[in-house]
């Protein structure tokens, strides 16, 4: 156990939580984590799944069986984000404990501890042709890692205040991050400057994701709200109202037509962009959910939420 879990402590005991009628769609449960779930993610295939938790480890899990492969162990405290890399041959998580971890996917050893940042390292994100690792931090720092030798490359500066969340666009060439400012900054990857300043409306942005053809940019926050911005312009085409909490995580479907958001509230949505209504609402989580995903066919959603639970819906 770590230093902070031993402050705060872990819930490795018999949670007990309200009944709730599940939606329909629900596909299946998975359960194994000691502690609340704060971030999934599927492999390019589908197949997998990577999952990261309060209870301090990265668990790796097949979906078709649901069954857990391998748990990865070795962070002092939370592991508050994880990814998977495209080729499907590393994941990577970053943790309270200031560090990021890059992981064998085949074997789930531990190939590399990258440290470098002073405090919480809130998400982790692979470079679309997998050689390196993006992390941000608490610390105002964005930081670039050498996949295969888990060296530091680059430090991004200019946040002012926590740095909560970063993306990749899909052609590798920038990376958008926000957090406690007001502000979406966009960077030039090559150079490492910040390239473009959108207001975000939000006194604090938890996630953000580039559509797959990076023309759009979803993100969302402690409003309640899910906001699609003009990549280009920075202008916010629409915004997304539903939810009745902050909103914790927001990801494209993969044809780019929808977006998936997951919120305090205990639910999540899904949206279409063209018109900003809202298509379904899922319910089965009963405490805040903290991720989702879309598979890579577009046709499940997964979720993970702070009652331990990892949900797959279906989306119709």
């Amino acid at each position: 156990m770590g230093f902070l879990s031993k402050i705060f402590g872990k819930k490795e005991v018999e949670l007990t939580l309200p009944k709730v009628v599940e939606d329909v769609n629900l596909i299946k449960t998975m359960e194994g984590h000691l502690d609340r779930v704060l971030g999934v993610k599927f492999s390019t295939d589908g197949k997998k799944l990577v999952s990261g938790s309060f209870d301090e480890t990265v668990m790796l899990w097949d979906v078709e069986s649901g069954k857990s492969l391998f748990t990865m162990k070795g962070h002092e405290t939370w592991v508050e984000c994880i990814d998977y890399s495209r080729d499907g041959k590393r994941l990577a998580s970053g943790s309270t404990d200031s560090t990021v971890r890059i992981w064998d996917a085949a074997t789930g050893q531990c190939l590399h501890v990258c440290k470098g940042h002073d405090t919480a390292v809130r998400m982790v994100a692979f470079s679309p042709d997998c050689k390196v690792v993006a992390s941000c931090s608490r610390d105002t720092t964005i930081r670039l890692w050498d996949v295969q030798t888990g060296k530091e490359l680059s430090q991004f500066l200019g946040h002012k205040s926590y740095i909560e969340c970063l993306a990749y666009s899909h052609d590798g060439k920038r990376i958008a991050s926000c957090g406690e400012e007001t502000v979406i900054k966009i960077w030039d990857v090559a150079t490492g400057k910040n390239i473009a300043n959108y207001k975000t409306d939000d006194r604090l942005s938890h996630s953000l994701a580039f559509s797959p053809d990076d023309k759009l940019i979803a993100f969302c926050g402690r409003d309640a709200q899910v906001k699609i911005l003009d990549a280009s312009s920075g202008d916010i085409i629409k915004v997304l109202a539903g939810h009745g909490d902050a909103v914790r995580s927001v990801c494209f479907t993969p044809d780019g037509s929808k977006v998936v958001s997951a919120a305090n509230d205990e639910t999540v949505r899904l949206w279409d962009i063209s018109s900003g209504k809202e298509l379904h609402l899922y319910r089965g989580h009963v405490l805040e959910v903290q991720s989702v995903d879309v598979s890579p066919d577009g046709k499940m959603i997964v979720s993970g939420s702070d009652d331990r639970k990892i949900k797959f819906w279906a989306i119709r």
